[in-house]
């Protein structure tokens, strides 16, 4: 092998284990924690390192879900529903269907 193709080799391993953290962080954000210590520890990767990305894993879909639910929050706050269930209500019909039953208190039901 020649000087070049070594440093490819050894680069290209480098980069398909960077291209696997980078996948592996994005496919975290959707698992549980013990999915992702499953995950982690077949990725035969060091403990500390393993630990170290499940801390910022864990710390970055908690600002993930606290920046969702603030502009989710800002968004819901301009809506006027009062407005918008009326102009729903202007096109559509609605039908309710109820069943009620009525039916006696026994002597062991009351006490």
């Amino acid at each position: 092998m020649t000087d070049t193709e070594e440093k490819t080799d050894s680069g290209s391993g480098l980069t398909d284990m960077v291209r696997e953290l980078a996948l592996t962080g994005l496919a975290t954000f959707f698992m549980t924690e013990d999915s992702v210590r499953k995950y982690l520890k077949d990725l035969k990767l060091p403990k500390e390192l393993g630990s170290l990305l499940l801390d910022s894993i864990g710390r970055k879909k908690d600002d993930i879900y606290s920046l969702l639910g603030k502009e989710l929050t800002r968004m819901l706050a301009r809506v006027d529903f009062a407005q918008e269930l009326g102009k729903f209500l202007q096109n559509h019909r609605v039908h309710v269907e109820a069943k009620f039953s009525f039916e006696p208190k026994t002597k062991e039901g009351k006490g």
